[in-house]
């Protein structure tokens, strides 16, 4: 099997290090890269001095995408900033590569039906990014819901914040895809967009009109908003139960979900209010507390956690949809839908 990186900072390089670690040396790797940066990363997003990327996981790299399209990779690994994502992806797709494409699809919408024909008519995995899924303790809310610990589910507070400027301490983050709106920068689209996939696809798509407030209030060298704040009804449909216990009814849900670059140190939660109690989940303490009306009933910790552990099991399920050609929940409609969110738009 052949592989093409497309993009090979931080993130393109932790799915190298993961295929390597699982498939080794069985699995070709090709890049295309651009700007060709010579810093290798760690796990812990520190740079290994001395250590040559392409060395190191044997990978050939080309300068022109029709090049190393020409060497007929079976996938294709889209990682390089989001306003390269879709032009990138319909040349993959053209060339018939399965495809795993990091969040989010794109900065506009441009394109994304183009897309889905073309991999819908040659048959093609399409795979997005969203390893936060995966998280331990989205996977107990998950196990909470389908019990119904907390009735009925009355609203959703989510909070995805951290400081940009120190967010990847190696380059002026002035400069990154982050701070620039031709890049397809902002909280929305790199920060934010997680929580909207995990929250449309646990507690419903919108209902109505999605709201939007954002701004750039701060003296961060960025032209892109540093704050928003998304709100909207969603329709939820409930979690599928477990043998003999009642799940959580259905019915409309109050979400909202905020980010920002500003705060430090980060911030990742949900706040699920129902009415016989709420639930409150940090992702970055890796922490679940079910609190029931009269107080705490359960608090969770799973110091073992490690957030590789989520990029692992991602590409795993996508491996496997490649393999037995069985579509991916995390499908390309689902970063469709989840892009139409972040952009305003409900259809």
């Amino acid at each position: 099997m052949k592989i093409l990186m497309i993009g090979l900072g931080s993130i393109g390089q932790r799915h190298v290090r993961n295929i390597r670690r699982i498939y080794g040396d069985d699995i070709e790797i090709i890049a295309y890269r651009v700007r060709r940066l010579q810093q290798t990363f760690s796990d812990a997003m520190q740079i290994r001095d001395g250590v040559n990327l392409e060395e190191e996981h044997h990978i050939t790299s080309y300068s022109d995408l029709d090049e190393a399209l020409a060497q007929k990779p079976d996938i294709a690994f889209i990682t390089n900033i989001t306003s390269k994502h879709m032009e990138c992806a319909l040349k993959c797709a053209e060339a018939g590569c399965d495809i795993f494409l990091e969040k989010p699809l794109s900065n506009t919408l441009e394109g994304a039906d183009k897309l889905l024909e073309i991999t819908n008519a040659k048959g093609s995995i399409v795979f997005m990014g969203y390893q936060n899924r995966y998280h331990v303790c989205v996977k107990k809310l998950r196990e909470y819901l389908a019990k119904g610990l907390i009735g009925r589910i009355i609203s959703v507070e989510g909070a995805f914040c951290e400081r940009l400027v120190t967010m990847h301490t190696y380059e002026d983050y002035s400069t990154t895809y982050m701070a620039r709106s031709d890049m397809g920068g902002g909280c929305i689209l790199n920060l934010q967009i997680h929580d909207i996939d995990i929250l449309q696809w646990i507690f419903g798509k919108p209902v109505g009109d999605i709201q939007i407030t954002k701004g750039t209030h701060s003296e961060l060298k960025i032209d892109v908003e540093d704050h928003a704040v998304i709100t909207y009804e969603a329709d939820f449909k409930g979690i599928e139960a477990s043998d003999g216990e009642a799940g959580t009814p259905e019915g409309k849900v109050t979400v909202t979900s905020r980010s920002d670059f500003l705060c430090y140190p980060p911030v990742h939660t949900y706040r699920i209010v129902g009415e016989k109690g709420r639930i409150e989940l940090d992702f970055n303490k890796a922490t679940i507390d079910l609190i029931d009306g009269d107080g705490l009933t359960a608090h969770l910790e799973y110091p073992d956690f490690q957030r590789n552990d989520m990029f692992i099991e991602e590409l795993k399920l996508f491996m496997d949809a490649v393999k037995t050609r069985k579509k991916p929940e995390v499908s390309l409609e689902t970063g469709i839908d989840g892009l139409k969110i972040a952009l305003g738009i409900n259809s």
